[in-house]
């Protein structure tokens, strides 16, 4: 169970003063997949940030089991997947190269690393491009070679901030069926969408942020299905807007 409580985020803009991206946010997030959705600066990444320990929180906690996300740093780490549309792999490097590299980061031996990329490159079908440089690979090939980094250590926490910005229709179907792959009894997954098919077709529940505050979740199929669950989404994110 991920739990956050009484989170708070705030920055200074230099043309809209002091900004709280994250306002008294309070969650209890199961294992399971949840999508994280909202208007653009509602604060969804600045959420996401602090649940994968890259920011510190002004005030609250984020916790994972017994594991705390600003007192338990290395441990955190060793626990998360972190995966955003602007994360970048090296260039030169092929998936096979990159993965090994992981292991090796991790400390694994030889054989422990080979059998982990081995379940990688076939979970997410890596194989017609393992050892193809990354720099000649298509936006979705690439994606998928970084979400098998992602999950290489077999985190029980993951995060996903907007993984198919950029992609083409079949390459985010594609990267959607990876996500789906992903599912684990013990996992903790938040995927970051403004898609609501995407949330409909990965997610269990559904968060909705609204100026850094929960407008509303709960489980996705309370809100409907198809065109229903889109129009459901935007008029529980619309509520409290002001006006044209």
């Amino acid at each position: 169970m991920l739990e956050l409580h009484d989170l708070h985020k705030a920055y200074f803009d230099p043309g809209r003063g002091v900004v709280r991206a994250v306002d008294g946010v309070d969650l209890q997030v199961p294992a399971g997949v949840t999508a994280v959705m909202g208007a653009n600066g509602a604060g969804k990444t600045t959420l996401l940030r602090l649940v994968a320990g890259l920011l510190d929180p002004d005030r609250g906690q984020v916790r994972l089991g017994d594991l705390d996300a600003a007192k338990d740093g290395e441990r955190w780490r060793q626990n998360l997947g972190y995966l955003a549309a602007t994360t970048r792999l090296p260039p030169l490097a092929t998936p096979r190269e990159l993965l090994r590299f992981v292991g090796a980061l991790h400390g694994w031996p030889s054989p422990e690393t080979d059998a982990r990329v081995a379940a990688r490159v076939d979970q997410f079908g890596l194989g017609p491009f393992l050892d193809q440089r990354i720099a000649t690979l298509s936006t979705g090939q690439t994606q998928r070679a970084n979400l098998a980094r992602t999950l290489l250590g077999d985190p029980t926490l993951l995060v996903l901030d907007e993984p198919t910005t950029g992609l083409d229709v079949l390459a985010a179907a594609q990267l959607v069926a990876a996500v789906q792959a992903c599912r684990a009894p013990d996992r903790v997954l938040l995927y970051c969408t403004h898609v609501p098919a995407e949330a409909e077709a990965v997610a269990d529940r559904l968060v909705l942020l609204r100026a850094g505050k929960v407008a509303w979740s709960g489980a996705v199929a309370d809100l409907g299905r198809g065109a229903d669950l889109a129009q459901a989404i935007a008029g529980l994110l619309a509520a409290g807007q002001e006006g044209p």
